[in-house]
């Protein structure tokens, strides 16, 4: 390596380091770092582009473009990263009391087929908003049509919306909705999210300015996504959406880009009219109308608060069909509305619309960026020619630049290898659907992301590791052929620069590979609803009043786990009625469901019963429109990939307790009936607890259905039930049902 070479390496390196150090609190150092990230990556891309195409055979050099194409693609959206980071921008709050007269707000609730525990909990959050009632108006717009809805609707006492078809999916609900209303303001919340008891007192006071057309607040999730859950790291890394969702939307606000995001979210009635409606023709109607709503020099407000909670996708399954719709609707919306030829955008508007749509062409990037190496160890086809030396020259700057600058970027919200991680992990089948969606220009059918799964059984997506175990083969063989070039007397590579530069990417890259099939082994998923940890003091009262002091230390609307403090034997509580009583919740009935000794410690689990609507608001309010706000401040802590293996070989061998209680269950053999809303059908029970049962049925039930079951066997009463999950076995259906303890009289 030339002085020159040592000198600059020595510059640049120390210039990054000093910068970063400074750049958390000076803002001047912060600016040095991401500038020298963007000049030195330019530096490099220029030598790639100049001296690096291998001339080896049209592969090597077809191959060698698509990798500099690739390079250069995700150059720019660094820019981009850097333009909306390059200044911090902070809302000025807008206070409600601005206004002479609070206009009228409708809340439209967007339904097709989510469990109707979802919907209770949603309009009743909104039903808590702290806004004046004569001027709130609550809508289920229901798309199911759906008679279990109507009643929950009824029952609640909010209006019910449905139409006569499907057309234009949630767009076409949403502006029929609009046709059957007259709020000034119209609120969309998804059926599962959750608004704070001041979603609409931090928000709607934006209105008082006549320019702004709509105010998007962040998607915040309370339950750990499929990359926290599946490998075991809730409290180690924070939900993949959360980067986009507060550290680019509040950048892209600065220049009036924000996007709706589909929910929580606050328009004005005239200027959607002005557009007419919800967008549709696109599968992501939601990108569509913001964009739309933002021409002409109208306004848009990000408000960077947890203001709703709500239900990521809670398998990756599920994650994938979501990624997919997502990637195919950026590609519709180019097609029908390319921002570059939409009047009334600025000329930042345009580019940050193009980056996000040019954003889900990160799956083919990425396969490049992986086969890259294969393709050189196993094929000797070449990707890049040049030596060790003059690499590490010009590469190493603009590696180490990039690590720094996108750590200080994401605020340790994202780190350089995670977001690795997660574009590995899709990528193959984000390939797959902007490549089908420009080739084929298919139609799809919309599909709702499926909420409130459970599952009792660790499941492989066969499918999903396919690409994966791909991957991992031709690394293995890669590694292998490069052991017996170092190692024996056979050789297959003519350069050893360029057989070290790629032994360092197969690993970098097998990694990640490896951490994708980890992802691809489901967990199980027990409980119906979320449980909060909580610190509540409360008395356990027997039926005959006793009380017993307890602490709750867990919270779900359906249950909970409490800390029994005084001394009570299991016998004691055994007959009759419970009842738990906290201070802000009246006399809860309650059903044990097992106890047990931790260090010293008496721990019970408890199902609350025929809960009034009364009892579940309050429970509501504790749970979520009054809790603290537990997930701005989540980052990446300890999230080495040596502890993602170690915790999941640890965790999958044990036997979570909650299937050690689930597995309390009496084992019958029963004849029976179950009822659905079409039919009648005989059925053999096969287990029962207090929570629920397993049926055997000769024809097929499906998820979430609600059913009616009666037995033979003491008594003729029907119980009402769910459906949580079918297996086929031959030609039997295995059902496991959950017993419906509610209030409210739903259809099957």
């Amino acid at each position: 390596m030339n002085d020159i070479g040592i000198l600059w390496l020595i510059f640049i390196i120390v210039t990054l380091f000093i910068s970063y150090y400074f750049s958390k609190k000076n803002f001047f150092a912060r600016r040095l770092l991401y500038t020298t990230f963007l000049v030195v990556n330019f530096i490099y891309l220029l030598w790639r582009t100049s001296f690096t195409l291998p001339e080896s055979g049209v592969l090597s050099l077809v191959l060698g473009a698509l990798l500099l194409i690739a390079e250069w693609a995700g150059f720019s959206q660094s820019i981009v990263f850097t333009i909306l980071s390059w200044s911090p921008f902070k809302r000025k709050e807008a206070v409600i009391t601005a206004f002479e007269e609070l206009p009228r707000v409708d809340i439209f609730i967007a339904t097709y087929n989510e469990p109707t525990d979802l919907l209770r909990r949603t309009i009743t959050a909104c039903q808590l908003l702290e806004y004046p009632q004569n001027k709130l108006n609550i809508y289920v717009c229901d798309d199911g049509d759906r008679g279990e809805v109507r009643a929950l609707s009824s029952h609640l006492g909010v209006h019910y919306i449905r139409r006569d078809d499907n057309t234009h999916a949630k767009a076409g609900n949403l502006n029929h909705a609009m046709t059957k209303t007259n709020g000034e303001i119209i609120v969309t919340m998804d059926a599962d999210m959750v608004p704070k008891y001041n979603f609409l007192t931090r928000t709607i006071g934006y209105f008082t300015d006549s320019d702004v057309s709509f105010v998007q607040t962040p998607q915040v999730f309370y339950n750990a996504d499929a990359f926290q859950y599946n490998l075991f790291y809730e409290d180690r890394i924070t939900n993949e959406q959360d980067f986009f969702m507060r550290q680019l939307e509040q950048g892209k606000d600065r220049f009036n880009a924000t996007m709706y995001v589909g929910s929580n979210a606050l328009f004005r009635r005239t200027s959607l009219e002005a557009i007419g409606g919800f967008a549709t023709g696109v599968i992501t109607e939601d990108m569509a109308t913001g964009m739309l709503l933002q021409t002409n020099n109208q306004k848009t407000v990000f408000v960077n608060e947890t203001l709703a909670v709500g239900l990521s996708p809670e398998t990756y399954a599920d994650l994938l069909k979501q990624r997919d719709r997502w990637a195919r609707g950026n590609i519709q919306v180019a097609r029908k509305w390319n921002p570059l030829r939409l009047k009334g955008l600025s000329f930042m508007q345009k580019l940050l619309y193009l980056d996000g749509i040019h954003y889900w062409f990160f799956g083919i990037y990425k396969l490049i960026y992986l086969l890259a190496p294969l393709l050189f160890l196993v094929f000797s086809i070449y990707s890049i020619d040049t030596d060790l030396e003059t690499l590490v020259i010009f590469w190493l700057p603009a590696f180490l630049s990039s690590q720094f600058a996108f750590r200080r970027i994401a605020s340790s919200k994202r780190t350089t290898f995670w977001s690795h991680v997660y574009e590995v992990a899709l990528a193959p089948f984000m390939a797959a659907s902007v490549l089908g969606e420009l080739i084929l220009k298919k139609n799809f059918n919309f599909s709702v992301t499926r909420k409130g799964v459970q599952s009792q059984n660790r499941q492989i997506l066969w499918r999903t590791t396919f690409p994966y175990v791909l991957l991992t083969i031709f690394s293995l063989i890669a590694i292998a052929m490069v052991n017996l070039h170092l190692f024996t007397s056979i050789e297959f590579y003519q350069s050893n620069d360029m057989l070290i530069i790629n032994i360092f990417w197969i690993f970098y890259n097998l990694l990640a590979i490896l951490v994708s099939l980890v992802i691809s082994v489901e967990r199980p998923r027990f409980r119906g609803a979320e449980r909060s940890n909580v610190e509540i003091s409360g008395y356990l009262i027997s039926e005959f009043g006793t009380k017993y002091k307890c602490n709750i230390v867990d919270l779900s609307e359906s249950g909970a786990r409490i800390e029994l403090v005084d001394t009570i034997s299991e016998g004691q509580l055994d007959g009759g009625s419970l009842y738990l009583e906290i201070k802000e919740i009246p006399k809860l009935k309650v059903t044990k469901q097992w106890i047990s000794q931790q260090a010293n410690h008496n721990y019970m689990g408890v199902s609350f019963q025929a809960l009034s609507q009364a009892q579940y608001a309050a429970l509501i309010s504790i749970l979520f429109t009054h809790s603290k706000d537990i997930y701005s401040n989540q980052t990446y802590v300890n999230a080495s990939l040596f502890y993602v293996f170690l915790r999941f070989l640890k965790h999958s061998r044990k036997t979570p307790k909650q299937l050690e209680r689930q597995r309390m269950r009496e084992k019958v053999k029963l004849k029976g009936k179950l009822s659905t809303s079409k039919n009648e059908m005989p059925v053999t029970l096969l287990d029962y607890s207090l929570n629920g049962c397993q049926i055997k049925s000769k024809k097929k039930l499906r998820k979430n259905q609600r059913v009616e079951l009666e037995v033979n066997y003491h008594t003729k009463e029907k119980v009402k039930a769910r459906v949580m999950w079918v297996q086929k076995r031959g030609g039997t259906y295995y059902v496991g049902l959950k017993y419906i303890h509610d209030t409210i009289e739903l259809g099957a």
